[in-house]
């Protein structure tokens, strides 16, 4: 038990230790990623996700009920550059007020980088996006990798990385780190069923997004 303490808690030098062993496993990921979704395997992979996510293989049915194509049409949103913006934004505003500086200036950098960090990677493997007819959902620019798994996987982690640093207790840590991961898998997941993504770029992403938030959080690690 006590170990298990140790490892949750943000202030101990075994979090910080799990914290860099997961950036270089999510810097391992990406590399393989981003490797894989230039290969034919890679991309039959790709396909045969894509495709196994529409009913009798018509391109415009995702499988499902209806309700479940706009619940995750309104839950990709919420991983939209305007809404992660406003509510990095409102949070940071908070912590400024509670005299909690770092972990504002953590979780402002996280966003920002990870925005830049995004378009930048975009701009660097200019793959395509699935084709039209398979997309739920509007969708702009380069596919690889997802801008939203990316953007939701920093911004999310970060700020389960801030509650985590806070809270009293191993429970409500394990807690916020479970959903700063389930909001960001939700997220990517919403981005191949709606077929404006391929599988590889929403690994790509939430590697991408997982490896900047472990080092933002790493610089601004407070040793004390």
């Amino acid at each position: 038990m006590h170990k298990t303490h140790q490892l949750l808690n943000p202030r101990t030098e075994s979090f910080a230790l799990a914290a860099l062993l997961g950036l270089g496993v999510a810097l391992a990921v990406f590399q393989d990623v981003a490797d894989d979704q230039d290969e034919p395997d890679g991309q039959a992979s790709d396909w045969k996700i894509l495709k196994g996510l529409r009913r009798g293989g018509d391109p415009a049915q995702p499988v499902g009920p209806e309700w479940v194509k706009d619940g995750l049409t309104e839950l990709t949103a919420v991983a939209g550059v305007t809404v992660l913006a406003g509510a990095t934004g409102v949070v940071s505003g908070g912590l400024l007020i509670a005299g909690k500086r770092r972990e504002a200036l953590v979780l402002t950098a996280s966003f920002a980088g990870a925005l830049a960090l995004s378009e930048g990677l975009k701009n660097l493997f200019k793959r395509g996006r699935p084709p039209a007819e398979y997309r739920a959902a509007e969708a702009v620019n380069e596919s690889f990798p997802s801008g939203h798994a990316l953007l939701s996987a920093a911004t999310f982690l970060s700020l389960a990385f801030v509650v985590a640093e806070g809270a009293k207790g191993s429970a409500m840590r394990a807690y916020a780190l479970a959903c700063g991961a389930a909001g960001a898998a939700a997220v990517g997941f919403s981005r191949v069923y709606l077929g404006v993504h391929w599988a590889n770029d929403v690994l790509g992403g939430w590697a991408a997004g997982s490896a900047w938030a472990a080092t933002c959080w790493l610089l601004g690690h407070r040793r004390d």
